[in-house]
């Protein structure tokens, strides 16, 4: 008979490798389904000092601190000027974050739970999820079928979400944010200063964190229609003509020598809509996902998935299907990162014409009024939306909403019907989206009509 495990754990990522650690050290039977290599390279190097207790509660803090970790000392930013300004780690109530070696990182999390009991299996990818009399049933591309009584999905943003059983699930992406990312070793008797690096360009902003072992991390944030197939088939070539656009860090990136091609990652700010349903959960950056910018990333991803992982056990002591709803409210939680988010950007007034950085500075909708009434009639008038007439609406609502909520409009609809389809495609605050809309009739993308004059 087909063992049913206790948990699946799909992704062997931080947050994957937390859920597997603390389910079991609980005494859990799991199982790690990671579709590629565990410890392969990731983005996603720069921890603030906000891990320490998260690490110490896993019990991997003395193999953490063990490795060649780098102290974060400070940032050095040029954001809104061109002149670098100097924050020191010292200002943090928690003191110093850490550099790091994030193939390392990852192979300390996979070492401790293999020492747990954990079963990793590498090379594993998922192709279908079924529900199941036990729970869940995972289907594997390579023919394996592995059995549960409660998933996990780790598989990072804006992973392929597909369904569970018959239960639907969306990623709500809030932009098109990629990072391309290129590993550098400086030239002998350079220095790397503990400190990170960030500068602002035109088509997004850089970052350069020192890695263990003299090494350099640069890494460009834009969004992926601004470079679409330019970094294909000449990603260095490309690559390097951004860097030398900037001031600060091409001082860096001189003399120094290249381990490998760039890597394109998706940085996109966003949500999986369900995050949890019957014996299922998501955790880490599949449940909600940050801007780089912030950099807690790992740590927000470790800590939801020991959240998840004491559900889960409490689930199973029980008897229960369906867990409970996660301690953080995903929705807001990502609604207050976007507004945090249009502060910061609205600090870098250089570019205003830049479609990143317009996507990203919303005009003052905090204050602005609402008039749109509630019985106008919308639809939309076929125009194709110009990318720059729209860019501040994309800083309220995502991308892929205002496209669907235009397609629902192609047939005169109620103001408040437009709302409904515009909330089901990115649940986020009324204000928001309401104001969203509004804009879309004010550039002239709508058309409002007063109740009973539709046209035919």
């Amino acid at each position: 008979m087909t063992r049913v495990h206790d948990v699946v754990v799909l992704g062997g990522g931080p947050a994957g490798l937390a859920a597997a650690i603390a389910l079991s050290e609980r005494g859990r039977s799991v199982v790690v389904l990671e579709r590629g290599r565990l410890g392969r390279q990731r983005v996603g190097e720069t921890f603030g000092p906000e891990i320490a207790p998260l690490l110490q509660k896993l019990g991997v803090w003395n193999d953490f601190t063990a490795e060649a970790v780098v102290p974060f000392r400070g940032v050095r930013s040029a954001w809104g000027s061109e002149e670098l300004a100097t924050r020191s780690s010292i200002v943090h109530p928690l003191g110093e974050g850490f550099f790091v070696d994030r193939v390392r990182f990852d192979v300390i999390l996979a070492d401790a739970a293999a020492r747990h009991g954990a079963v990793l299996r590498e090379e594993m990818g998922v192709a279908t999820i079924e529900e199941a009399p036990w729970g869940v049933s995972v289907h594997a591309r390579e023919g394996v079928e592995v059995r549960c009584k409660f998933l996990v999905d780790a598989t990072g943003r804006g992973a392929p979400a597909g369904a569970v059983g018959s239960h639907v699930r969306r990623w709500v992406a809030c932009d098109r944010a990629i990072a391309i990312a290129l590993r550098m070793t400086p030239p002998a008797g350079r220095d790397v200063e503990p400190e990170l690096l960030i500068e602002s360009a035109e088509e997004g902003w850089w970052y350069v964190a020192p890695q263990p072992g003299q090494r350099l991390l640069f890494v460009l944030v834009t969004d992926a229609d601004l470079v679409g197939a330019a970094y294909r088939p000449e990603p260095l070539e490309r690559f390097r003509a951004a860097l030398e656009r900037t001031r600060h860090v091409r001082g860096l990136f001189e003399g120094c020598t290249i381990e490998e091609p760039p890597r394109v990652a998706r940085a996109d700010t966003g949500m999986l809509v369900p995050g949890r349903g019957a014996r299922w959960c998501a955790v880490g950056d599949a449940l909600v996902a940050g801007d780089p910018l912030s950099g807690d990333g790992v740590s927000r991803g470790i800590r939801s998935a020991i959240e998840a992982a004491a559900d889960i056990d409490r689930a199973l002591v029980e008897g229960a299907d369906v867990l409970p709803a996660p301690a953080t409210d995903v929705a807001a939680f990502l609604e207050g990162h976007l507004d945090r988010r249009a502060r910061y950007h609205e600090m870098e007034a250089r570019f205003p014409e830049a479609l990143f950085w317009k996507r990203r500075q919303p005009f003052d909708w905090r204050s602005a009024p609402i008039t749109l009434d509630p019985r106008v009639i919308l639809q939309w008038n076929g125009r194709e939306p110009d990318p720059r007439a729209i860019a501040s609406i994309e800083a309220l609502v995502p991308p892929k909403a205002l496209a669907s909520t235009l397609d629902f409009l192609r047939t005169p609809r109620p103001a408040h019907e437009a709302l409904a389809a515009l909330r089901s495609a990115a649940p986020l605050g009324d204000r928001r989206l309401l104001l969203g809309l509004q804009a879309l009739a004010v550039v002239g993308i709508l058309d409002e009509q007063a109740p009973g004059e539709v046209k035919g």
